[in-house]
Formats: structure tokens, sequence, C-alpha cells
């Protein structure tokens, strides 16, 4: 009997109460704000694991001697570089390689005064004409005595000299360029002059520097007495250059 009793109590309390509405729209709004939760933290994980990947690839793609890539052409100065710009072309040379003669793409070294012999040209219709007052030329003869090609060009310095006067000569205005003598070649320039009648100065020797050297030549004067006009603004007398 008491079993019976203690039986049936039981059976009573386990029934379901009924749910009332306000309980249940309670419910339904923590289920739903959890859910929320739930989704944000799923986001939120997503997000942080994709950065790491692209991080990582970054890392992976980046050199690893110390140097540091900038995106879209930026050097991390903030200015913008064009890759094209920047881009040198392979066996571009910047620098002539050392003891490269300047402006000689050919190679051959320039004519130093101790590879030529120089030599006043005097045979045949060479010697000028003294007795007259006018303008008149003395050639030198220009001579590669050594055993290598070699390239002259430009005015040689030329004086004359007679006592105390040493009268260098002004260029004549005239182009020129530069050429290349074989070992055993010639080439010549003149000398335009005016002679003097009276005889009033006459040069004892030349003093020939080749172009582009230090060193000189001397050679004794030739020819009759020459018009002083180591003054003259335009004077008659005057070298002309080689090549």
């Amino acid at each position: 009997m008491v079993l019976a009793r203690y039986t049936q109590q039981r059976k009573r309390l386990e029934v379901p109460m009924p749910i009332s509405p306000r309980r249940s729209a309670v419910a339904a709004a923590v289920l739903a704000a959890a859910c929320a939760l739930t989704l944000s933290a799923c986001g939120s994980s997503d997000g942080t694991s994709n950065a790491s990947a692209s991080n990582s690839a970054s890392q992976q793609g980046a050199p690893d001697d110390g140097t540091t890539l900038s995106p879209s052409g930026n050097d991390g100065s903030g200015a913008t570089q064009d890759p094209a710009a920047a881009t040198t072309a392979p066996g571009t040379a910047t620098t002539a390689p050392a003891g490269a003669p300047a402006g000689k793409s050919s190679g051959t070294p320039r004519c130093h005064t101790s590879d030529l012999t120089l030599s006043f040209e005097t045979g045949g219709d060479a010697a000028p004409d003294t007795t007259s007052d006018a303008q008149q030329t003395a050639g030198i003869s220009v001579h590669n005595r050594s055993s290598h090609a070699c390239q002259v060009g430009g005015f040689p310095g030329l004086d004359l000299n007679g006592g105390s006067t040493h009268w260098s000569l002004s260029r004549q205005s005239k182009h020129y360029s530069a050429i290349t003598l074989a070992p055993g070649d010639n080439t010549d320039f003149q000398i335009t002059f005016l002679p003097e009648l009276k005889g009033k100065w006459t040069p004892k020797s030349v003093t020939v520097t080749p172009p582009n050297e230090t060193t000189s030549v001397t050679l004794a004067w030739p020819w009759g007495p020459v018009l002083l006009q180591d003054g003259a603004t335009h004077p008659g007398t005057y070298v002309g250059p080689i090549g």
C-alpha cells in the first residue's frame, strides 16, 4: 500500500510543467544570442587563418638576403618608380675600361713625339719664294718611324726662334680630322709666312710640338728672313693643322 502511494506521488512530480509564453520568448532570445556569438567567433577564426596563410606566402616569396620588397614599384621612400626606367640592359657599360684612349673607338694609340720624325720639305717646288713679298708656304713632313700604327691630328705648337725672340705662331682657321699612320707612312702640315725682303729678322730654328704632346722637336729654319709680326692681331704668318 505504502509502495503504491509513493509511486503515484513520484509520477505526479515527473509530470512536465507547462511553459508560459513569456519564458519561451526569453529562452528563444538567449538561444539566438548564443548562435550569434558562435558565428562571430567562427568568422574571426577564419579571417585570422586566412591572414596567417597570406603572410606565410609573402614570407616564402621574399628574398633571404635582407632585401625589402616594396609593392607597386615603391622604393619605400614614398616615390613611385617606373619599372621600365629602373631596368638596365644587360651588357651595357657605364664606364670606359681603364687605359682605353678617350674617344678612340678603334683602339689605335695617338702618335707620340718619340714615334715621329719631323723635317722640312725642301725638294722640288716645296721651296718657298723668299724674293716675293706675297705669303709663302713651307711644309713640314711628319713620318711614323715606329713599328706600330698611330693616330695624329690637330694643330702642332710652333715657335719661330731668332736671337732673343721666340714667336709662337697663331693657328690657321681650318678644320682637320685625325689620320692613322701605319709604320713608315707620312703626312705633313704647312707654315704660312710673309717674307721680309729687307732682311730685318731671320729665324734660326723652329720648335715643333706635335698635337697633344709636351715633348718638342727643334729644326733649323732653312729659308730666309720673315716679317716679324709677333705683336699683330692678325699676322700673315701662322701654322696649319695636321690631318
